[in-house]
């Protein structure tokens, strides 16, 4: 993805969640995406959170989403199927969701994703 594209997924992201910032590691690296504010819905905590997207082979696939590791649900503890991944040198919390994807609307795959918070409280 060249700098233009991915300058297009900043400024949709930007609009949509309040801010946003390239963070990707390096020339020919898959957009990474920092979302420094993402609201999320009771009983989750912290809200506002940090949330990291990956566009990898975009728009064919969804993004990989992760968010800050702090997170978790009413029990206190991190979201279900979750799983730790090292990036931009700092731990982020993944987590599995299914939900069909097509289209290359960034912000609706966001959007996708954070209804896991949503359906499901731990």
């Amino acid at each position: 993805m060249d700098q233009g594209d991915r300058e297009s997924l900043v400024r949709a992201l930007a609009e949509a969640f309040g801010a946003a910032v390239d963070v990707t590691p390096g020339d020919g690296a898959a957009p990474h995406i920092l979302l420094p504010s993402v609201e999320l819905p009771e009983p989750w905590t912290p809200s506002p959170t940090r949330a990291l997207t990956v566009f990898e082979d975009w728009p064919r696939t969804r993004p990989l989403f992760f968010v800050d590791e702090q997170v978790i649900g009413e029990n206190g503890e991190p979201p279900r199927s979750h799983h730790s991944k090292y990036l931009l040198g700092e731990s982020w919390r993944g987590f599995s969701f299914n939900f069909p994807w097509s289209g290359d609307d960034p912000v609706r795959a966001v959007q996708l994703w954070l209804t896991r918070f949503t359906v499901e409280r731990s």
